[in-house]
């Protein structure tokens, strides 16, 4: 980590009917944020806390951008929590503010990012020249074998990746460790039969305590990685996982949709999911998939892919990972549009193939060959 600068920009837009307006809003902002008082009552002391509004820009009808410069020393020392505070704390509260961006620096002084990252993770597989490929094993109300064997199937015929569904944590039909242990065995057996390592990320969602045992349980029981949902297990456990266990990560949106998802309020999915994430630890981001399921645009679906891969951006890249509704049929013109730095998540499209599971795979490895 890098010693923490003295100030740091954040890019808010605001929803409003003219300049002044927005001016302001942003000066509302900066105080909200910062002193949370009166400005006339700060104590001469207590001034330099006072963040300053150094750009207010109109985007569009009824949009504006505001940037507003941060002193460092609101955050105190290497505090993640409190950098999320400063961020999108009290604002969250209101309906016509976004925070879009934040300085690159800022996050050198707090974060380790990415322990694997993109380069990593394709070591790992061995693959370094095309897409990689995953599924989740599902559904919920399958036993550990039945898991397994769907887990067996898949890695026999070249899938890259495995990772439990999100849904998946520690019922009495599957518990987490019958589920890991009947997994990881399977997962290995066909690596041994095909000489292919196919690597499998258990979901450890729970709560800190928890979920720090479930990764090492998983670990020595052979698992690759893991899978967190960061928004359900709050953000700071990516950064803990990503510290005590030294293992590859993937990190999924569940929870976290009304965050990203409005117009003029919440943070924006390239900042949420592809600065914020990665800077925690996230080595891979599941993220909702244009066309499918969620309502997100190409645009930002790419603009998010470009955050993640974005080599400026001081910490390894993260492997990003559409999902959410993507069909075999449909993976030529998503790899047209995202490229090959990319990880293709495919779950219903595989388990409703009428030729099976098995073909479905092989199908799969081949559009990404």
């Amino acid at each position: 980590m890098k010693p923490a600068p003295s100030h740091f920009d954040i890019l808010y837009q605001i929803a409003a009917s003219s300049d002044a307006e927005a001016r302001e809003k942003a000066e509302k902002v900066s105080v909200e944020q910062s002193v949370e008082m009166p400005v006339n009552a700060v104590p001469n002391q207590a001034k330099t806390s006072l963040p300053e509004v150094t750009k207010v820009t109109e985007l569009c009808e009824g949009l504006w951008e505001s940037e507003v410069s941060f002193p460092a020393s609101l955050i105190g020392n290497n505090d993640i929590v409190q950098f999320m505070n400063i961020l999108y704390g009290n604002i969250s509260l209101y309906g016509d503010i976004k925070v879009t961006d934040v300085s690159n620096h800022i996050f050198e002084s707090l974060f380790e990012g990415p322990a694997h990252g993109i380069k990593g993770i394709r070591k790992m597989v061995g693959a370094n020249n095309r897409p990689l490929s995953c599924t989740a094993l599902k559904p919920i109300g399958l036993s550990p074998d039945n898991l397994a064997s769907r887990a067996a199937r898949f890695a026999v015929n070249g899938i890259d990746i495995i990772k439990d569904d999100h849904g998946l944590a520690n019922q009495n039909s599957a518990s987490f460790e019958s589920r890991t242990k009947a997994c990881t065995a399977a997962v290995q057996k066909a690596a041994e039969k095909t000489g292919k390592q196919t690597l499998y990320f258990p979901n450890i969602t729970a709560t800190h305590k928890v979920a720090a045992e479930r990764a090492e349980m998983a670990l020595e029981m052979g698992a690759h990685g893991v899978l967190i949902c960061p928004q359900l297990t709050g953000l700071s456990l990516l950064s803990e996982i990503r510290k005590n266990f030294n293992c590859p990560i993937m990190a999924h949106p569940s929870f976290s949709g009304s965050f990203v998802s409005h117009k003029t309020s919440g943070i924006s999915m390239s900042l949420y999911y592809g600065k914020i994430w990665r800077a925690l630890g996230a080595d891979a981001v599941i993220f909702p998939n244009p066309g499918g399921r969620f309502q997100f645009t190409r645009e930002q679906c790419t603009d998010l892919h470009n955050t993640l891969t974005n080599t400026e951006f001081p910490f390894n890249a993260s492997f990003p990972v559409p999902a959410g509704g993507i069909q075999l049929t449909s993976v030529q013109d998503f790899r047209d549009l995202y490229g090959d730095e990319t990880i293709f998540l495919i779950g219903g499209s595989l388990y409703e193939h009428p030729d099976g599971i098995e073909t479905a795979t092989q199908l799969f490895q081949k559009a990404l060959a």
